[in-house]
């Protein structure tokens, strides 16, 4: 009777029986068998993605600049922009002001280096910006862009 209030108070949906979670001694439970512990395995996979938000690809890049460097915004999420571009961007670290025109209006983001790698023949660089601080207006559209580049618009189906 015991685990059954248990499990009432964890206020499981999947309706398995108390002795298949885990974690009440954290403050949240778990079910051992909708959502079995992650294997070890994986740890070293999760670990390496540090993303909050997906970022999603541009039909067209944008051009733009990071520093004195010319470049082209390659990636978006609402949280971090990814720019190509042919000389090595400033240290990780740094802020910069990232500029450019959408289609939904003009973007002004402050930005930090977060990591810039090359090429295998070291002929471009793909930087990756987290975005630090945004006015009101360009957040409105970096957001409408993201959602549009996530949800593309349903394609004609001809008929």
């Amino acid at each position: 009777m015991e685990n059954n209030r248990a499990h009432g108070t964890a206020q499981c949906w999947c309706s398995h029986a108390a002795h298949s979670h885990y974690g009440e001694a954290t403050g949240g439970m778990s079910c051992r068998e909708c959502r079995p512990r992650i294997d070890e395995t994986e740890i070293p996979m999760l670990m390496t993605e540090r993303r909050r938000f997906e970022r999603f690809d541009l039909p067209r890049p944008i051009r733009t600049s990071v520093g004195s460097s010319p470049a082209y915004v390659v990636d978006a999420s609402i949280s971090g922009i990814g720019v190509m571009q042919h000389q090595p961007s400033p240290p990780s670290g740094t802020s910069c002001r990232l500029m450019f025109y959408s289609d939904f209006g003009p973007i002004t983001l402050e930005c930090e280096v977060v990591r810039t790698a090359a090429d295998r023949n070291g002929a471009t660089f793909q930087t990756g910006l987290r975005i630090v601080a945004a006015d009101n207006d360009s957040e409105a559209r970096l957001r409408t862009m993201v959602l549009t580049l996530a949800v593309p618009a349903a394609k004609p189906s001809g008929h």
